[in-house]
């Protein structure tokens, strides 16, 4: 069973968390992706010779999707799917070109130009939060833990392995302490 078909049997949540969209998003961008494919193979015949890819064009989208949100390396997309790390790099190239034509995106080169405006993914995921016996893992307290520079100098041990300071040292004292007298 091919990757993509392990992940086309997910719950749609689950899909759409992996991959970025949800699958019939990804069943469209599919749709495009192989119209753009066709003309561009059938302009120059020289481009279908050679031996047919072992990825779909599904599975090639979804390894392109699957970087673009994960950041995977290519060797691991290379894992994931069977293939070198170099073709795994081969094919995202080929698809990311395809799917800016098909989908009517800029190029790279115009997203470098000053008119740029700022995107964002901001999709809301939902928080994976036990709901039974949230006690044990949330202790309530919310303080930080702050050190002082002179704690930090009472306990720093020379390469000895005494003391550098003590708590009594005067030195340490911002004022100082009158002598006690009996």
């Amino acid at each position: 069973m091919s990757l993509f078909e392990k992940y086309k049997i997910k719950k749609p949540a689950e899909f759409t968390r992996l991959v970025g969209v949800n699958y019939g998003a990804f069943l469209i961008i599919l749709e495009k992706l192989e119209a753009e494919i066709v003309p561009y193979k059938s302009a120059k015949p020289m481009r279908q010779r050679g031996l047919k890819s072992s990825l779909t064009v599904a599975a090639q989208l979804l390894l392109t999707l699957l970087y673009l949100r994960q950041y995977h390396t290519f060797l691991q997309l290379g894992e994931m799917f069977s293939i070198s790390e170099s073709y795994a790099h081969k094919r995202y190239t080929f698809i990311s070109q395809r799917l800016m034509k098909a989908l009517d995106l800029p190029n790279a080169q115009s997203l470098t130009t000053d008119n740029l405006k700022l995107v964002i993914d901001v999709t809301e995921q939902e928080l994976e939060r036990p709901v039974k016996q949230q006690k044990s893992y949330y202790s309530g307290k919310k303080t930080t833990h702050h050190q002082n520079l002179v704690d930090c100098l009472l306990f720093n041990r020379t390469d000895s392995g005494r003391q550098m300071f003590t708590r009594d040292d005067p030195r340490l004292s911002d004022t100082e302490k009158e002598p006690v007298t009996d």
